[in-house]
Order: structure tokens, then sequence, then C-alpha cells
């Protein structure tokens, strides 16, 4: 099993590397065959379907954290019970999410005639439906998955994973260049949606031998289940008010050209959460037994700013690094249409750097289960927004959009949750963010004379961009280093270094 997780984290890594780079080759292709407002509206069908995956109810992590647990007691019958149960409970669940998908497609008019015209709105029901087909098609899919997932059989799960990642560009490419557009790419998705089912399902009955149990489980199980639920379907409602809302509401008193835009600036976002979750989340097993151990508000203090740094160092460079080169980015890789992206980007990008570099104090509320007030506040500020954001569209479009985002992750994930940290769970919040001004001289200063220079001087080939880029991260890296990091930052960049360089020239 050692070399399963060893190899699966490996291939995790792998397709994050193919996942981050596919969208900057694939893209501008798709955007420059698509068009701005076909574009647009793909992107709104997406964001207006994404709601029905709120259906699982976050049944995934429930399924994976339970298996396991029958699995190290031995418990065979249990196992197989809770298999069936899922199986059942997702087969109706698909069902009903073909139903509200149904009625979702049938109302396109009514809720999107301010935004869209009549031919967008018939493209758009026709988009909904092949989504809605996929949806439902994700969820069976997602039991067998899991229960790979619960059996720690890594390698194969991660390798489809990775032939899905790799297959769907091509497959939507290859709808494109046959003139499909938008519905050609649709039924691309759901046609690798439907050989994974197979695939997974084949793997769960052939590999693992599992033979589901369709009987009715004690009733204090079924509620241990739902209660553990609860939390991660919170999650997930709040991840979708915020990342798909705005897009939904832009489509409906807007129109798809600005769904475009809004959906292109919010790109860049993910890359920097995922740098930022990939640095916190190997911590959570150790900030899990840091608490059980009762592990002082100092210690965990001192974790929760050195994490910080770390990710704000990462972070710093790539927020910094896009404020400066992000318009010339966007013209050359989008194309000149999309060039309001670099605002709906840099409004989101910088309050959303708050709770990305102290995602290790998710992890400390987590294991001091004191993580439902954090729950309860992302939600209130998700409301928020979709309310906020609803009367500014019509006047502001996608600025006043993003605008309404930026207040709502400054006012909840930093003002409110950073109280919750100080005051609550005992965190010394002043030192942690006398640590981050300490660490932003140099990043400062780098984008006010990044900003000066292109302000004479515009970026306009390719060419060009990369030296300017190549050369920003290199004076940044070596700045950084000579004056901000303390000697155990500098010592995680140099090993590595070191060990390489010692490996060449051995």
């Amino acid at each position: 099993m050692k070399n399963q997780l060893r190899s699966g984290v490996i291939i995790s890594y792998f397709n994050l590397a193919i996942s981050s780079l596919i969208p900057f080759v694939y893209t501008p292709i798709m955007l420059d065959i698509l068009g701005q407002s076909e574009y647009g509206l793909y992107s709104l069908a997406q964001s207006a379907v994404s709601y029905l995956s709120l259906l699982s109810f976050g049944f995934g992590s429930t399924i994976i954290r339970y298996i396991a647990k029958y699995r190290a007691e031995g418990n065979k019958e249990a196992v197989e019970k809770t298999y069936g149960f899922f199986i059942l409970l997702y087969s109706i669940l698909a069902l009903l999410v073909l139903a509200v998908g149904f009625l979702i497609s049938n109302n396109v008019e009514p809720i999107f005639h301010r935004g869209l015209t009549a031919d967008e709105q018939a493209k758009m029901r026709i988009l909904v439906l092949i989504m809605t087909v996929n949806s439902a098609l994700s969820f069976p899919v997602s039991v067998f998955s899991s229960m790979i997932t619960a059996y720690e059989r890594y390698i194969y799960r991660k390798l489809i994973d990775m032939l899905a990642t790799v297959g769907a560009p091509i497959a939507n490419l290859i709808a494109l260049y046959m003139g499909y557009a938008s519905i050609g790419m649709s039924v691309a998705a759901t046609v690798i949606q439907f050989i994974m089912l197979p695939l997974y399902a084949g793997y769960c009955f052939k590999a693992l031998k599992l033979r589901p149990r369709f009987s009715i489980l004690p009733k204090p199980l079924v509620k241990e289940l739902f209660g553990f639920s609860a939390f991660i379907f919170l999650g997930s409602l709040v991840d979708m008010l915020f990342w798909s809302t705005d897009k939904v509401i832009l489509g409906m008193l807007s129109s798809s050209v600005a769904v475009a835009i809004y959906n292109v600036g919010g790109t860049f976002n993910n890359i920097v959460m995922q740098l930022s979750t990939s640095i916190s989340g190997v911590l959570t097993p150790k900030i899990t037994g840091m608490v059980v151990k009762n592990a002082s508000k100092d210690e965990l203090t001192e974790l929760f700013i050195r994490v910080g740094r770390l990710q704000y160092i990462v972070i710093a460079i790539i927020v910094s690094g896009f404020t400066v080169f992000g318009r010339a980015f966007i013209n050359l890789w989008a194309g000149p249409e999309y060039v309001d992206a670099y605002w709906v980007t840099i409004l989101t990008m910088f309050p959303l750097c708050i709770p990305l570099i102290q995602n290790t104090g998710l992890s400390i509320i987590i294991a001091q289960n004191k993580h439902q007030f954090r729950s309860i506040v992302y939600l209130i500020i998700a409301i928020m927004n979709v309310i906020s954001t609803y009367l500014v569209v019509p006047t502001m479009g996608y600025i006043g959009a993003a605008l309404c985002s930026c207040i709502s992750y400054l006012l909840g994930q930093g003002l409110i949750m950073n109280g919750y940290y100080y005051k609550v769970v005992g965190i010394d919040i002043p030192l942690f963010w006398k640590n981050i001004f300490k660490l932003s001289a140099i990043p400062g200063c780098m984008l006010i004379v990044g900003l000066i220079i292109l302000n004479f001087f515009e970026i306009t080939v390719w060419r060009v961009f990369l030296i300017g880029v190549l050369l920003y991260s290199c004076i940044y890296a070596v700045l950084m280093y000579r004056f901000s990091l303390n000697d155990y930052e500098k010592d995680i960049f140099r090993k590595p270094l070191m060990k390489v360089w010692q490996k060449i020239f051995r």
C-alpha cells in the first residue's frame, strides 16, 4: 500500500501539472474557434448546471471515510451494505438531477431573457440538457471512484483521472475543428464521462471483487452518515455561491460576453489556490497530532506563521507578477477583447490571498472541532455576495460582480476569521501580519517599479513577455533570498538545489 500511496501522490502532482498547463495551450484555441459570445454561453451553461452537483450532498468523502473504517475493522458485510446503499442512493439522486436539469432547460427563457438573445436562449436549452446528462452520469461514477480510493488503489484511480484530464481537451478540440462548437464540446465531455463509468465500475467488480448488498442501513448509521456530510455540503454550497453564481447573475442581467470575460478572469485564481493548498494539505495529519497532544497556543502560532510565510513567498511572486504582466499576458493569450478580465482577476486575487496564506488555520480548527463557525460565516458572506452582485450588475457589469466578491472576501475571510483565530483559537494574528508585511517589502517595490516601467513600454510579442517574466522572477528570487527569507526558508529552497548540483557535478 505504501507503493500505491507514493505512486498515487506522484501521479497526482503530475496530473496537477498537466491540468494547470493544458488550459494555457488549449484555451486560446478554444476561444478563437468559439468566439467570445459562444464561449460565454458555454461557461454560463456550465455554471447553471454545476448547481446540480450539490445534490450529491457531500457524500463522496463520506463513502471514503466509512468504507475505509469498515475495512480497517474487517467488517466486510458493513462494506457491502454501505456500498449498495450509496449505489442505490446515487442512482436516485442521478434521476433527480435529470428532472431538475430538464426543469432548468425548460425555464431558460424566463431566467435569462434579459441577458441572452433568442438564439442564445435556444442553444442554452440544448447545452443545459446535454450537461445535465453529464452531471447525472457523474453520480454513479463518483461512487465507484470513491470505493477505489477507500481501498487505496491510488495508481488506477489517478491514471483514470489523468486519462480524463488529457482526453477531455483533445475530444473538445476534435469537436471544435469538426464545426460542432459548444454543443460538440458538451457532447464530448459527456462521452468521456460515459467511458469512465465502466472503467471505474468494472474495476470495483473485477479487481476489488466488491458485491453490493441492497439493504436498509440502521437508522443511527444513516443519521451519522448524513451528519458527517452536512458541513461538507455546506462548504460545497459556499463554493458554488462564490464561483458559479456571479456568472449566472451576469448571464441573467448582462450578457454572454460579460460571462466570458468574467470566466477568463477567474481562471487565474485557481492556479494560486492549487499552489497554496498543495503546501498546507500535507500538514493536516501533523496539525491533528499536535492538537490531540494539547499543543500550546505558541506552538500552533509558530506553525501558522511558518506555513503562512512559505505560502506567501510563493503566492507573492504570482500575484505581484500578474499585476505587472497580467494585461500583456491576457492580450497575447486570449486576445484584446478579453483584456478587462485583468481587473476581474486583480479584484478577486488580492483579497483571496488572505485565506490562502491562512488555510493552516482551517486544519487547526477542524482538529479542534471548531470549524462550524467558519462554515456559517462563509455561508453568510456568500449570500451577501449574491445579493450585492444582483444589485450592482445592471449598472457595473462584471467589474461590479468582482468588486462584490472582493468586499466579501475582505469582510468574512479576512476581518471576521482573523478575529476568530485571534480571540477563540488563540493564534497571535498581529505577529502573523507583522511577518507578512515584512515579506511584502520586496514584492511591493517590484510591483510598483514594474508598473511604472510598463507604463512607458508596451509588450506586444511573446518573446519580450517571456524575457520580462524571467527577469522579474530571477530578481524576485535573489532579493527575497538575500533580504527576506529566514534560515529555515533558505534551507527549504537551498537543499534541493544543492542535491541537484551535486548529482550533476559529482
